[in-house]
């Protein structure tokens, strides 16, 4: 069991990450079990689900993939421009194989968005 229960003795709850939550829901899990004994030994307390707080002035670029900066590479400037930026990005996409999963992608993406400032209009267009 990876997930857990957490409790928090300033407002008195048990408290459960969204995973648990679910598997909990299953009366023959270890979850589930595992939620009743806390719950005997603090009856009176709330048991709520935590939330992520999440900033809703973050910028994103949904839909900003390795295939669309590639394509988008290859689309803009001159053909020696062109080659030179595709070898860059793709010594990059190198690099960050070597680093594991997820490590790369923010690199990338703050490497491209610096080489191609225009992109910052990306949700709007896309």
């Amino acid at each position: 069991m990876k997930n857990s229960l957490k409790l928090d003795f300033d407002r008195p709850a048990i408290i459960m990450d969204r995973t648990f939550a679910a598997k909990a829901k299953d009366t023959n899990s270890d979850e589930y079990r595992h939620l009743q004994e806390v719950r005997r030994d603090y009856p009176d307390w709330k048991v709520i689900t935590r939330t992520i707080k999440r900033n809703p002035n973050k910028e994103t670029y949904k839909g900003l993939t390795y295939d669309y900066m590639e394509n988008y590479i290859l689309s803009h400037g001159t053909d020696e421009e062109i080659q030179h930026i595709l070898s860059e990005y793709r010594e990059l996409r190198l690099i960050a194989k070597c680093h594991g999963k997820g490590k790369g992608y923010p690199v990338i993406k703050q490497w491209f968005l610096e080489t191609y400032p225009d992109i910052e209009d990306f949700g709007a267009a896309a």
